[in-house]
C-alpha cells in the first residue's frame, strides 16, 4: 500500500486532503553516505522514505558509533525531539543507500496541520509509534539474551539484515561484533 492509500485507508483523506499534502512536500533524492541530520543541528524537516534505507546513530564516549534506529522503504524518518521540539538533535541521519524522499520542513507541516486536521493525529501516531517501538527496544535490551535479540531481529526485519553492516546491526542490538558473529555461527 502506497502513502496516498494509506493516508485515504486510515485517516480518511480526501482528494482535497492528499493536493494540501502533496503540495507541501518536496521529492528530493538523498546518495548513499550523505546525511540528512547532523548532530548538533536542529531538525527543520522530516521525510518519507520512498525507496531506500536510512539509520539514526550518535558516537559515544569512546567515540564509537551506535545504532538507534533503521528507517525504511515506507517509513518517516524523522529525529522527534528535536524536531517537534526544533531543539538540537542529539543524533545523525544518514542514507545506507541512496534514498528517495519526499520532504517537509518543520514551518509547512504546521501550516499542513492548519489546512488539513487530520495531519494532527497523523503527527501524534507517529510519535506514539516511535514511543512504542524505543520502549519495546529498551525492553529487550534488557530482559533478552544477546541471542535472543538477534534471533527476534532476524524474524522482524529479515529485509536490513541484508543491506546493513554487521557492526550496525551488532550495535543496534547492544552487543560487540565478535558476540554477533558468534552467535550468527551457533544459529
Amino acid at each position: 500500500m502506497d502513502f496516498k492509500e494509506r493516508l485515504i485507508e486510515h485517516y480518511g483523506f480526501t482528494e482535497k486532503d492528499w493536493k494540501e499534502t502533496v503540495s507541501r512536500f518536496e521529492p528530493e533524492i538523498l546518495p548513499a553516505k550523505s546525511l540528512f541530520l547532523e548532530k548538533g543541528e536542529v531538525a527543520t524537516k522530516l521525510a518519507y522514505l520512498r525507496s531506500g534505507m536510512m539509520r539514526s546513530f550518535f558516537y559515544d564516549d569512546q567515540a564509537n558509533d551506535i545504532t538507534i534506529h533503521f528507517f525504511k522503504q515506507g517509513t518517516v524518518v524523522i529525529s522527534m525531539k528535536s524536531f517537534n521540539d526544533q531543539v538540537p538533535s542529539r543524533e545523525h541521519i544518514i542514507a545506507i543507500e541512496d534514498c528517495e524522499i519526499d520532504v517537509i520542513t518543520h514551518s509547512r507541516m504546521l501550516e499542513l496541520m492548519e489546512e488539513v486536521p487530520a495531519w494532527r493525529q497523523i503527527a501524534k501516531d507517529v510519535d506514539e509509534f516511535k514511543y512504542n517501538d524505543l520502549m519495546n527496544r529498551s525492553i529487550q535490551l534488557q530482559t533478552l539474551s544477546a541471542s535472543e535479540r538477534y534471533q527476534l531481529f532476524v524474524k522482524k526485519h529479515p529485509d536490513i539484515l541484508q543491506k546493513v553492516a554487521l557492526r550496525h546491526i551488532a550495535s543496534y542490538l547492544g552487543i560487540d561484533i565478535a558476540t554477533l558473529s558468534r552467535i550468527r555461527r551457533s544459529v
